[in-house]
């Protein structure tokens, strides 16, 4: 079965830009979670930044197969989307977009030039990102004596992702998000604890945003 892995990401949208030889080159980095979303995100740059000459563009995500997308958009090819990639790629983000809007300033740059023009878009806008990570978690649901559940609480705490979800009855029903790392270390420390009273049920590995400790 395939795993998901922790990976980083953005919250914000970020902006900068620079000018060379009249031609003004505006980066713009802005969440992106799927393909389907990219024409949404090109329509509002274009809104934003209305009649620039070209509208360039490199998309990665984070799927059950990593992706990832580039455009030229009407620059020659290669000296736009594959720069602006190169770049996100070695950024290490995910679910992200960067769209570099160029106006023609009227000198042309050349293919090397192109090519230095959308990298140092790219980089000084990728250069003002908050990075915020999505850690992959095992969930498990299971129910416990309030014995062993302060047992649980004091002794699994850093193992756990974020605050668990509780139900309190007549017993506490659980639901807990594992560091995918830590899961066999979880496993088998609450079944040690708790003296194999623990039934633990297995859910979908999910993401949680920015994870954090067990309150103490």
């Amino acid at each position: 079965m395939n795993r998901i892995s922790d990976y980083d990401t953005i919250i914000d949208s970020y902006e900068d830009e620079i000018t060379l030889k009249g031609s003004r080159f505006i980066g713009i980095l802005i969440p992106c979670a799927s393909e389907e979303e990219i024409p949404l995100r090109l329509e509002a740059v274009s809104k934003r930044y209305p009649n620039a000459t070209h509208y360039c563009y490199a998309a990665v995500f984070n799927g059950s197969e990593r992706k990832e997308k580039s455009s030229d958009n009407g620059e020659p090819s290669g000296t736009a989307g594959k720069p602006i990639l190169f770049m996100l790629k070695g950024s290490e983000l995910s679910d992200v977009i960067c769209v570099i809007v160029r106006y023609f300033g009227g000198t042309l740059l050349g293919t090397g030039g192109l090519v230095h023009a959308y990298t140092e878009g790219s980089r000084i806008v990728l250069e003002k990102a908050v990075k915020h990570t999505r850690t992959a978690c095992a969930v498990y649901r299971f129910t416990l004596d309030y014995g062993y559940y302060s047992v649980f609480e004091s002794k699994c705490r850093d193992l756990m992702a974020r605050n668990p979800q509780c139900d309190y009855s007549d017993k506490v029903d659980v639901k807990a998000w594992i560091r995918i790392a830590d899961e066999d270390e979880f496993v088998r420390r609450i079944t040690d604890l708790t003296e194999r009273h623990a039934m633990l049920k297995p859910g979908k590995d999910e993401y949680i945003d920015d994870a954090f400790p067990l309150k103490k």
